[in-house]
């Protein structure tokens, strides 16, 4: 009996401490993702709304943001995030915003998005925050 009870409170332990991680990884993520870094960002940057079942995810969209070089892409799972996907009215996978640097989405693409429209978002976002920083 003592057994099972120390092999209960084991899995018990396990379970806590992997609800603790998802808990700081799911609130890092939408800090992230809410423009709450320490740092605000300098550059146009890429939201990805994906989930772990979603297959044109990894096959597609990921080698996809892999083509785009140098771009910060904040990857927010879009069950664990539910608000926050609800705010960009997420509900197909994968999901792409491209954000300015204050953190106002730009460009929102439902379903897969190929590299060259990603890199022409982005750089239609360079140009607009160039256009705003000249005439501040």
């Amino acid at each position: 009996m003592s057994a099972q009870l120390w092999a209960l409170a084991a899995v018990g332990i396990v379970v806590f401490a992997a609800a603790c991680l998802e808990t700081f990884r799911s609130r890092r993520a939408r800090q992230l993702a809410m423009g709450a870094t320490a740092a605000p960002a300098s550059d146009p940057y890429i939201l990805y709304f994906t989930g772990d079942s979603c297959t044109v995810c990894r096959t597609h969209q990921e080698p996809a943001l892999a083509r785009l070089g140098d771009v910060r892409i904040d990857r927010v799972d879009a069950v664990a995030e539910r608000t926050l996907a609800d705010r960009f009215h997420v509900y197909t996978l994968p999901t792409t915003v491209v954000m300015a640097p204050d953190g106002h989405a730009l460009h929102v693409n439902y379903g897969y998005a190929p590299a060259p429209k990603l890199q022409r978002q982005l750089a239609d976002a360079r140009v607009a925050g160039l256009r705003s920083a000249a005439t501040a």
